[in-house]
């Protein structure tokens, strides 16, 4: 089949020309509209319900708000994990679902089961679903300034919660914008109980008071010479002076009690939970924007900053807005390593096979499935709906040096043709048998690698998310290569795959017309529609002066030299030629020592550790240190200061926000024990930019852009900011400078440091009593807490039914945990460290006053703990009104037993006759997961893996710490995800193996060639190990990954091995002279020695081609190596040993049948 789709595409040629062309259109056009981010959406589809219930415990909220909810939730379909935080006035409910299932199904899901379960929650509370976003959402920070120093931290806050949040909201892609920092402001009126029993007022009469005074009515229509007027009653407060005119009653002799008779009016802020400073300078005000679940990342943060652009204006004077965060910063800087590297990838591949071949338009034609698959896959990409990512380009980069393979085959055996049969067949017959030829064992090739993918396909979960997208996009652009290979490859060979350009019955003069419209067509075109004023891109002239150059070179005659007279072909051939000898005298022997080999490769294995994934360098760090649980928010803000002030001080930062306690939003469940700073760092070197005018300045952007490669018009200046760097000790150090000076350009003796080693030094620098320190990357920590609730790379959770025996087992598993080797710290939450005040009501002392459990707790809750009882309406803003005593009346037990409690007889008993008030250590928050209590320990490491780590303290503490009845330990983070992906991988692997020895024996029919070829693949292994250990790389799945595709390589190097071998044994089998080992023999060396180049083209556009992105160092090239060194490793042995192996064992195959036959 594969032979006559070549043969059609050949008799088609404008038919497959028109199709491909179509191709690359559609490409572009995808390429323009694909989503761009930084990393894969790795969290999980969740819905959040968020519900307050003011002023209550966290055990209250957990029995009363959060329980019932999580257990509902359970049932929820397809939802797989309920985690459930019970915090002192508000619950968070997390429901985790299955992979594959849609949100928004999944939100109206929840809130069917939502509108069950409302009628099981007390008066008045209402649960509301979070935004629909996910955990990578929180794409965009900034702060408000003042630098005027004429608006506090209330105005700003205002500004923030009733003018920038709305409008930014409505950017489209924006599902929320989040506000925190600052004093919301508040209203309080704070009574003077003494007053109160002078004028016998209770409490409860100036509550009633307040809300009857705060109200606007209609009164409907009233009809007044011929016009309708609608009536309105307005009472809405809106200032300190409408509080303080509200009248409570009258006193004796009739004169009216006012409000502010009997209370201090005034404004403060309302009660918060989360604090924002900015760069150690003090509190600020921020917001946080959070995108919707699958929006374009890079597209929406455009938007919100041209937004806020506009907002500047409508500012008061002196207000600036300040990036706190940008992951647009990430997500460039990730797309430009990728970029470079594709560019240099393909630059490395078209030179090998211009190095190989020795011929332009031969080179050009192997190379031109690259930009086509790539298209190709940009299409697949936009239709899946994937972004634009690491992953996803990482897929085509690993992809670019395999899929010119089949056409450098197709391209070398036209030449051999060529060279053998000019002048027997025409042009076009050459070149389609040629292709027929090794045409379909090609395409198989080229399925086996797209088949090898299927491992990569089954992962699940977040490795799944990770991975997926590359297999995509790998696959999409292999079959792709595949598809060309067979279509417009063989297409192109025709038409520039010759020697002269032109027919020899070509006139001089038509020759000449084809020469000037070639050359200089483009740049006119580009050129005219630049002076009729179309709106042309910058690179057009200087992508029309490439159109041109590679037309020139293109009509110039070259010859095609054959291999025997390639210079490179002959050293190889010479290289190879003895080498071979010797293996097919000592066949077995050799296959011994390649064993051998195989068998030492069991040390270096042996030592890898193991890790879910490398650490991706995000530009930004993630300070998340936790205190113990209690800190007042003072403190809080005090400590918050201090480390953000130490971290600012670093030369290597650029600025930090740092949030303690939580943002007006759904998504942040973060109690007011941890702190969260954000560090931003700097660019390893920013030099001072100085623009620079130039002669073309003024000229269109088409016309001067090839210009300003040679004189930019912006240089480099002195430099701003630069990280520090560290001396290396080099052989040479001691030597004189000017014999070491060129010697220290190849082998620096300094270096930037590296990012491990400033976080060593933030870690010295920032130690605090009661402060765990915690370092990590924004996106890698937000993805972490979703999936698994873990910010660490271990994470310990025990489950059982009593707070207090779970706090003591998490200290008890801290204390173990801590004296493990590789741990850099533990710390196990302290679920009982909250502070309680309680007052327990004396029952037979209240009925002695005829009052209720009520009564007493009412004035509990307004005049101790402040009610907020009504809201202000001051246009679009609402402000709330706070009741209760004045601080220095309640900051004692003493002065809390005064307060009035008013019996309904009009006599005001203290509060002290009807409650006992004492302290007690309670939960602070309540984390539940499927509606069983949790305690969790946070485990950090240093210089171990992940995989090691946790086997050891498994071990350790399953010996040390014995569990009570109904408890149990789960081990999570990222050693969660690496059993899930290893136990996929353990069954699929096989699996895949199986599918591409039945894709082998399909394509050769014999048992024994697809054995040939599977038994390869082990020796593949051999440098891939040997070169991860070299580096001290752990396993990791980006490691499988890079095996799982180093497996489909070797089985085409294979593949192509076998099929030279064929060739040649097939045809002395044809001409009767395969009679003896000695013409064995000569057939191996014809389909080995005599056909190394097409094979060393295969592997060096792979291998060589991969190098670019190991020695890469930028943004994205941690998880680009891991998945390139097992490759590049595996490519090197792959190709020695196939090389040896491969005849070796069809040597000792071949002449065995020979002895039978005779």
């Amino acid at each position: 089949m594969i032979e006559k789709i070549i043969t059609w595409s050949v008799q088609n040629r404008l038919m497959v020309v028109l199709c491909t062309v179509f191709v690359i259109v559609a490409g572009i056009l995808a390429m323009g509209k694909t989503p761009v981010d930084a990393i894969p959406d790795l969290s999980d589809v969740q819905v959040i319900i968020y519900t307050e219930y003011p002023g209550q415990d966290p055990r209250v909220v957990e029995d009363q708000v959060t329980y019932p909810l999580t257990t509902a939730m359970m049932s929820v379909p397809f939802a797989k994990v309920v985690r459930g935080y019970s915090f002192f006035g508000y619950s968070f409910v997390y429901i985790i679902f299955e992979d594959g299932t849609d949100l928004y199904w999944a939100r109206s899901r929840v809130l069917e089961y939502l509108n069950f379960v409302a009628g099981k929650l007390p008066p008045g509370v209402t649960p509301s679903l979070g935004p629909d976003a996910t955990g990578v959402g929180w794409v965009y920070e900034y702060v408000l300034k003042d630098t005027s120093r004429t608006h506090d931290l209330q105005q700003l806050r205002s500004i923030q919660d009733w003018f920038l949040r709305y409008e930014l909201a409505s950017v489209p892609g924006v599902s929320e914008v989040a506000s925190i920092g600052g004093f919301v402001k508040q209203y309080q009126v704070e009574v003077d109980p003494n007053r109160l029993l002078a004028f016998d007022l209770s409490i409860e009469k100036v509550k009633t008071a307040i809300l009857r005074s705060n109200r606007n009515v209609g009164g409907k229509l009233v009809e007044m010479a011929e016009t309708e007027f609608m009536v309105r009653g307005l009472g809405y407060i809106s200032s300190l002076q409408d509080l303080e005119q509200i009248a409570l009653g009258v006193d004796r002799q009739g004169t009216p009690i006012l409000l502010k008779h009997i209370a201090h009016i005034h404004l403060g802020p309302e009660l918060r939970r989360g604090i924002l400073e900015w760069n150690g300078e003090g509190e600020a005000v921020g917001g946080i924007v959070i995108i919707r679940s699958g929006e374009n990342a890079l597209g929406v943060i455009e938007k919100i900053k041209g937004k806020l652009k506009e907002l500047r204006r409508g500012l008061p004077a002196g207000v600036v807005i300040e990036e706190g965060y940008n992951r647009a910063d990430l997500i460039r800087s990730a797309i430009h390593t990728l970029k470079r590297k594709l560019m240099e990838e393909m630059t490395v591949v078209a030179l090998i096979c211009l190095i190989f071949l020795l011929h332009f338009r031969s080179a050009f034609v192997a190379i031109f499935t690259l930009p086509v698959g790539i298209l190709t896959a940009f299409i697949a990409m936009k239709i899946l709906g994937i972004n634009a990512n690491i992953m996803s380009l990482s897929g085509i980069a690993i992809a670019i040096g395999v899929m010119v393979d089949a056409s450098v085959v197709l391209v070398e055996n036209a030449h051999k043709h060529l060279a053998r049969d000019a002048d027997k067949k025409s042009h076009t017959a050459i070149i389609l048998d040629s292709a027929k030829e090794v045409g379909p064992a090609l395409f198989y090739s080229l399925l086996i690698i797209t088949v090898s993918f299927l491992p990569v396909f089954s992962l699940t979960e977040e490795s799944g998310r990770l991975f997926k997208p590359l297999a995509y996009t790998k696959t999409f652009a292999m079959a792709a290569s595949a598809v060309l290979a067979v279509t417009i490859v063989p297409v192109l060979m025709t038409f520039f795959v010759r020697e002269k350009t032109f027919p020899p019955e070509t006139s001089r003069r038509r020759r000449l017309g084809i020469w000037i419209l070639s050359v200089a067509g483009a740049p006119v075109l580009v050129a005219a529609g630049g002076i009729a004023g179309l709106a042309l891109p910058n690179w057009s002239l200087a992508a029309a002066m490439g159109v041109s150059l590679f037309a020139l070179v293109s009509l110039l005659p070259q010859r095609i030299i054959e291999e025997s007279k390639n210079p490179l072909s002959r050293f190889f051939i010479r290289l190879y030629r003895p080498i071979i000898l010797r293996v097919l005298k000592w066949p077995k022997v050799t296959v011994l020592i390649s064993l051998l080999l195989l068998g030492i490769t069991i040390f270096p294995l042996s030592r890898l550790g193991s890790e879910f994934m490398p650490p991706l360098n995000e530009g930004s760090l993630l300070y998340m240190p936790t205190t113990l649980p209690g800190i007042s928010i003072t403190k809080a803000r005090e400590l918050l200061q201090q480390t953000d002030k130490i971290i600012q001080s670093f030369p290597e930062v650029q600025h930090t926000l740092g949030k303690i306690g939580r943002a007006e939003t759904a998504t942040d469940p973060a109690p007011l024990s941890m702190i969260e700073t954000t560090i931003t760092l700097w660019p390893e070197v920013v030099h001072e930019q100085i623009p620079v005018k130039r002669f073309f300045s003024n000229w269109p952007g088409w016309l001067k852009e090839p210009l300003t490669w040679a004189w930019p018009e912006v240089t480099n200046g002195k430099i701003l900011h630069q990280w520090r760097r560290k001396k290396i000790e080099r052989f040479f150090t001691s030597w004189p400078d000017w014999l070491k000076k060129p010697l220290s350009w190849i082998w620096p003796e300094e270096r930037y440091m590296t990012m491990d080693e400033l976080v060593a030094k933030l870690d010295r620098a920032v130690r605090f009593p009661g402060l765990t320190n915690a370092w990590t990357m924004p996106i890698k920590t937000r993805i972490d807490m979703l999936s698994t609730g873990i910010k660490t790379p271990v994470g310990i959770k025990v489950m059982g039914p009593n707070l207090q025996v779970l706090t003591d087992l998490g200290a008890e598993i801290e204390a173990v945990v801590g004296q493990i080797p590789g741990t850099l710290s533990a710390y196990s939450e302290r679920i009982t460290g909250g502070n309680y005040l309680d007052f327990k009501i004396r029952r037979d002392q209240i009925a002695r006053y005829a009052l209720t459990v009520a009564d007493v707790q009412d004035a509990i809750v307004t005049a101790i703990g402040g009610k907020n009882i009504t809201y202000t309406v001051e246009g679009l803003e609402r402000y709330p009104v706070n009741l209760r005593y004045s601080r220095e009346l309640r900051d004692n037990i003493d002065l809390l037993k005064g307060v009035l409690v008013t019996a309904p007889t009009g006599a005001h008993i203290p509060l002290g006759q009807l409650a006992t008030i004492s302290i007690h250590k309670g939960p602070a928050a309540i984390k539940t997961e499927n509606s069983r209590p949790t305690a969790w320990i946070y485990v950090d490491l240093t210089g171990v893996d992940v995989g090691t780590y946790v086997e050891k303290a498994k071990r350790i503490v399953s010996r040390q710490v014995t569990l009570p009845v109904g408890y149990s330990v789960v081990w999570s983070g990222q050693y969660e995800y690496m059993e899930k992906a290893r136990k996929t991988l353990n069954l699929v692997v096989p699996l895949t193996l199986a599918i591409i020895f039945i894709l082998l024996y399909m394509h050769f029919q014999s048992f024994s060639e697809a054995f040939i070829v599977m038994a390869s693949l082990p020796f593949a292994l051999v440098g891939g190990v040997w070169l991860l250990y070299l580096l001290d790389y752990n396993l990791s799945v980006a490691v499988v990954v890079g095996f799982i595709a180093l497996a489909g390589l070797a089985a085409e190097t294979g593949v192509v091995m076998l099929v030279y071998l064929d060739q040649a044994f097939d045809r002395g089998s044809r001409e009767g002279t395969m009679a003896s080992s000695g013409r064995l023999r000569d057939a191996i060396l014809e389909g080995t020695v005599e056909r190394v180049r097409p094979k060393l083209m295969t592997v060096s556009t792979t291998l060589i081609g991969l190098l670019p992105i190991m020695w890469g160092m930028e943004t994205g090239s941690q998880v680009m190596k891991r998945i390139a060194a097992p490759m590049v490793g595996g490519l090197i042995s792959s190709t020695v040993l196939t090389l040896v192996i491969i005849p070796a064992v069809y040597a000792l195959w071949k002449g065995r049948n020979l002895r039978k036959g005779e």
